[in-house]
């Protein structure tokens, strides 16, 4: 019994080795640039002010055909981060083409006090 039972944990952790390699490189490692971009975007407006203490937001963007950012979503319940985020971002160009139409893209945008 104890030969079974070791047989199928060892079945196991080789079928999730194999299912492992064969996903995708790093899908993060490739978008650098547009992460460049998307920070010089939420940098160049005027900072945002009023926050207590910090706030980490995750942000949930997808790409439309015309090569903008759409925001789809925050996580924050302060609307005037909320607005912020939505003004600076929404409609503003990719220069990079890491990101296809239709592609989405979620990513954490932290913000000090």
């Amino acid at each position: 019994m104890k030969k079974l039972i070791l047989s199928a944990v060892v079945t196991l952790f080789l079928t999730a080795a194999f299912a492992a390699e064969k996903s995708p490189s790093n899908p993060t490692a490739s978008l650098n640039e547009t992460y460049k971009e998307i920070t010089k975007m939420l940098n160049s407006y005027p900072t945002f002010t009023g926050l207590d203490q910090d706030v980490l937001v995750k942000v949930r963007i997808a790409i439309n055909e015309n090569h903008e950012i759409v925001v789809m979503s925050t996580n924050t319940t302060n609307e005037s981060l909320n607005y912020f985020i939505k003004n600076t971002l929404n409609y503003q160009k990719l220069s990079t083409a890491e990101l296809e139409a239709g592609k989405g893209l979620v990513f954490l945008v932290k913000f000090t006090k």
